[in-house]
C-alpha cells in the first residue's frame, strides 16, 4: 500500500532533476551522461495497513441448506482473509458479534496476531440456544463501537448477511468510508437467492412449525420478488456508499474469490 509520502523507501517512483540537498548515492548516473545535467532516483515509501475483519454472527447466521450454516462459511472466509492479511506484512485485527456477546482485537502482526481470533472465529461458530433465540444486534451498535477504536487509513472488510443493516447503519458506514477503505462480503445461503422446487416443505425455527408450498405461482412470485428486492436494495446502499459488493455462497472457492476481490499490495513492492 503506497504511501503519499515520497522518501527514501524501497519502491521506485521516478527520475528528477538533482536539487540542492539530495543524497549522491541516489544518483541516476544514466540519466545524469544521457543529458548532460544531474538526475536523482525518487522513492515511494510503502507502508502497511491494518485490516479489520468485522463479521456478523446473529441469529440469522446460524442457517443453511447446503454444504454449511452461514456463519461456518463467514468464519471460514474471516479467516483466510486473516492469512492473507499476515502473508503480505500488513496487521490484522477484528470485531465478532453476535446477538449476546461481541470480541474486539487490536491489529497486530505475525502468525501470533492471527491464532486468537482463529480461536474467537471457532467460538462463535458454535452458539447456544439462547443466543439463537436473542433478538439480533443491530449492525449500528458495532459500528459505533468501531468508529471509536479504527485508525484512519485502515482496510475495513464486513461479512455478514445483512439483515442486521439498518438506517443508522449506512450513516456510520459512510463516516468509516471517509478515512478508511471498506469492503463488503454478502454471505447468502442458496434458498436466499432461488425459492426450492415446487413442492411443500415443512419448516421451523425450532419452535413453530409451518408449511411452505412452492407449488402454488402467487407464494414463488412473493418468494422470488423478495429475494430479488431486498438483494438490489442492498446492492445500491453500498454502491450509494462506495463500497464494494461481493456475494458468497457455501459453493464458492473461499481462496480464489479472495484472490480476485481483497485489495493486494502493489506487485512493485
Amino acid at each position: 500500500h503506497l504511501s503519499k509520502l515520497r522518501g527514501r523507501g524501497m519502491d521506485f517512483s521516478e527520475v528528477r532533476n538533482y536539487q540542492a540537498g539530495d543524497e549522491i548515492r541516489h544518483m541516476e548516473w544514466r540519466v545524469t551522461a544521457r543529458t548532460g545535467r544531474p538526475h536523482v532516483k525518487i522513492y515511494q515509501e510503502e507502508r502497511e495497513r491494518p485490516v479489520i475483519i468485522l463479521t456478523d454472527f446473529n441469529p440469522s447466521m446460524i442457517f443453511g441448506t447446503r454444504i454449511a450454516f452461514k456463519s461456518v462459511i463467514a468464519a471460514r472466509l474471516a479467516a483466510l482473509l486473516a492469512w492473507t492479511v499476515i502473508k503480505q506484512g500488513d496487521r490484522v485485527g477484528g470485531l465478532f458479534f453476535s446477538a449476546t456477546e461481541h470480541h474486539e482485537f487490536t491489529p497486530r502482526s505475525r502468525d501470533m496476531g492471527v491464532l486468537p481470533l482463529l480461536a474467537s472465529l471457532s467460538h462463535y461458530t458454535i452458539q447456544t440456544e439462547k443466543q439463537r433465540e436473542a433478538e439480533p444486534r443491530q449492525l449500528s451498535n458495532i459500528l459505533i463501537r468501531l468508529r471509536r477504536v479504527m485508525r484512519p487509513g485502515s482496510i475495513l472488510v464486513l461479512i455478514s448477511d445483512f439483515y442486521a443493516m439498518d438506517k443508522e447503519s449506512e450513516k456510520h458506514l459512510n463516516q468509516l468510508r471517509c478515512h478508511n477503505d471498506i469492503l463488503a462480503y454478502h454471505i447468502c445461503d442458496g434458498l436466499e437467492l432461488t425459492p426450492p422446487k415446487p413442492q411443500q416443505y415443512a419448516i421451523t425455527n425450532g419452535q413453530q412449525e409451518m408449511i411452505l408450498d412452492t407449488r402454488l405461482h402467487s407464494v414463488r412470485t412473493a418468494y422470488e420478488h423478495f429475494c430479488h428486492t431486498r438483494i438490489a436494495q442492498l446492492q445500491e446502499q453500498l454502491r450509494h456508499l462506495h463500497i464494494q459488493y461481493v456475494q458468497v455462497t457455501a459453493d464458492l472457492d473461499l481462496i480464489r474469490l479472495i484472490h480476485q476481490t481483497f485489495p493486494r499490495r502493489d506487485p512493485r513492492g
